[in-house]
């Protein structure tokens, strides 16, 4: 993979929060990313290594995450908050034109997005979510939105106290070699995983704020973007893995029937992981698309 420098920038949100963002790249078209809860521009990687001689990344860390400050009302941590963060970033940075691209929880700040900056959004590209209520769908059991938020309680109350604790014993089971090997066999990644890119988000995820990270996931099951789904006018490009077991593969199936002319790629073996599972063939999907749009 090629390596780009990251530039790392900061902005104030309109509630006067701290945001650290990162520009990659120099190209004219500049494509936005929007990540997955608790992971950082780093898991992008396979993508941004592959186009950022040709287009210009721009990534931000949410709201009480890795390099931004919490919000001085915990509560302004809602998927609306961080699109207003990202209106700070694309104000500051001059952004008129791009093509959005969001995983996992990204893809609810994607659709949420485009509902309050529609012209910015000169295409979108989806990989391994949901447009809302992910605990509805997670494990493809109905009875996971009655018993995953009351396990985000109960880690909201327990997980920042016992983190330091915890800490050394999570840093040597990531640097397990056999780490990816037991995750895979529990259906959680593919083998074809990237070890080290997988081990560098990780790693990361140790640094978070997990009482943040928590009051994020506690606000996802409010956003809901049924709604928007079948006014969506920009060009759409929806990808998902038939073992994503976090978001099964019919969230990207319905998506794909409501949201007109989207485009739809299934990744057999691809779990949530699949840019880093098969890189290749989602840089080649992407390619087309970007081809497409302009």
């Amino acid at each position: 993979m090629k390596d780009f420098p990251i530039v790392q920038k900061t902005v104030k949100s309109a509630d006067g929060t701290k945001i650290g963002y990162q520009v990659i790249g120099s190209g004219e078209k500049t494509i936005i990313l929007c990540n997955g809860l608790g992971g950082t521009v780093v898991a992008w990687k396979p993508l941004y290594s592959r186009f950022a001689d040709r287009y210009r990344f721009v990534a931000w860390d949410y709201r009480g995450l890795f390099t931004s400050d919490p919000p001085s009302d915990e509560a302004r941590m809602t998927i609306p908050d961080h699109v207003a963060d990202l209106k700070a970033i694309v104000k500051k940075e001059k952004i008129t034109k791009a093509v959005v691209a969001g995983w996992s929880m990204g893809v609810q700040v994607c659709l949420e997005s485009y509902r309050h900056l529609p012209s910015l959004f000169e295409g979108i590209i989806l990989l391994n979510g949901t447009y809302g209520s992910p605990f509805d769908t997670a494990l493809n059991s109905p009875l996971s939105r009655y018993i995953l938020p009351k396990v985000n309680e109960l880690a909201q109350k327990i997980v920042p106290a016992v983190q330091p604790a915890i800490k050394p014993l999570a840093i040597r089971l990531i640097d397990w070699k056999g780490l990816i090997n037991l995750i895979s066999k529990l259906g959680l990644v593919n083998e074809n995983l990237n070890s080290e890119i997988f081990q560098e988000v990780a790693r990361g995820m140790l640094q978070t704020d997990l009482k943040m990270y928590h009051e994020i996931m506690s606000h996802l099951s409010e956003h809901d973007a049924s709604d928007l789904l079948p006014k969506i006018k920009a060009p759409t490009l929806i990808m998902a893995g038939d073992s994503d077991l976090l978001t099964p593969v019919k969230v990207a199936e319905k998506m794909a029937k409501v949201i007109p002319h989207a485009q739809l790629l299934i990744i057999p073996g691809g779990t949530h992981y699949c840019i880093l599972e098969f890189p290749e063939i989602i840089n080649l999907r992407v390619e087309k698309f970007l081809s497409e749009v302009g």
